[in-house]
């Protein structure tokens, strides 16, 4: 219709929306777009049309589902991750790869370390970094993995995955980090044993009132062959010396015992770690360095303790 070019100018020439849109060919989809979708993609066959030919003839069959392919596993791995995290966001350019939420505290960050496109060929690498309020935190061992995907009938075609782990022991940063993880979760397993055998305690003069608190740990934790819920399992299996601590239970006062003391202190008084302790009040507290007697007079809650938390 002969009017309508001119219709279109006089819009334009007045700013009205213009009746003349262009139709503009959509750019072809990148390698990374390919893999976002391969990975992530909502659709049934997102994840099937960027396998090789032979790779989905030879591993997908009719009827067979994530539950019995090994292949079709992997395709729900991706919806996995967006339905669990909180907040997930992929990205198309730059060096982020995908971002998660996992909770109010922890975040996931895949990044892009190289994108390294040669013609119709692209190797993408991709490292998995941890963060914790926002800090970033080391991994004992550092995940990478490189995606090679090849263009095929205009489709990327994913032909090869690298996966390999580097622990970068000559990283001073690496090393701080993991030393520092390490300290918490030793921490962590003291303080926790000290509360169990508190727990112990409060259980043992409970049934034993003519006995008392016990200060012996073989008679604390022994088990009644005739009552198997008698008694508190203990992780450290009776043992004084246990992850890194030395345990010692004692200052059994009276007649029956109506006191007593347990205290958690570093095997090696040089690393820094902090010394736990608690008694027949069945609090329990943790203080740094010192001597081990001052933890019940000086020694601070474990609710404030920022570290060796569960």
């Amino acid at each position: 219709m002969r009017w309508i070019r001119p219709a279109c100018l006089f819009m334009a020439m007045v700013g009205g929306i213009s009746l003349c849109a262009q139709t503009t060919t959509p750019a072809p989809q990148s390698a990374r777009q390919a893999l976002l979708e391969m990975l992530f993609g909502k659709g049934e066959n997102d994840f099937q049309k960027h396998l090789p030919d032979d790779a989905r003839q030879a591993l997908i069959h009719k009827g067979e589902t994530p539950e019995t392919s090994t292949i079709l596993r992997i395709s729900t791995m991706g919806r996995q991750v967006m339905s669990e995290g909180k907040h997930v966001e992929t990205f198309e350019t730059g060096s982020v790869f995908l971002s998660a939420e996992m909770n109010e505290h922890e975040k996931v960050e895949v990044d892009v370390d190289r994108d390294n496109l040669m013609g119709e060929a692209d190797e993408i690498e991709l490292s998995v970094h941890y963060y914790k309020d926002a800090q970033s935190q080391s991994l004992p061992v550092v995940p990478d993995l490189i995606f090679t995907l090849k263009q095929e009938k205009e489709i990327w075609r994913l032909t090869e995955i690298t996966a390999a782990a580097h622990i970068p022991l000559t990283d001073p940063d690496y090393l701080k980090g993991l030393r520092r993880q390490q300290d918490e979760e030793t921490e962590s397993q003291a303080k926790n044993r000290i509360m169990m055998i508190a727990t112990a305690e409060t259980g043992y003069v409970g049934k034993h009132p003519d006995l008392g608190y016990s200060c012996s740990m073989s008679t604390l934790f022994s088990r009644d062959p005739n009552n198997p819920a008698d008694g508190v399992a203990d992780p450290g299996q009776g043992n004084d010396e246990w992850y890194g601590y030395r345990f010692a239970l004692g200052s059994c006062a009276g007649s029956p015992p109506s006191k007593y003391r347990i205290t958690a202190v570093p095997i090696d008084s040089d690393v820094g770690l902090k010394t736990f302790c608690s008694d027949e009040s069945g609090n329990v507290k943790f203080m740094e360095g010192g001597k081990a007697s001052n933890c019940f007079s000086r020694g601070k809650p474990t609710s404030d303790d920022n570290r060796g938390s569960d």
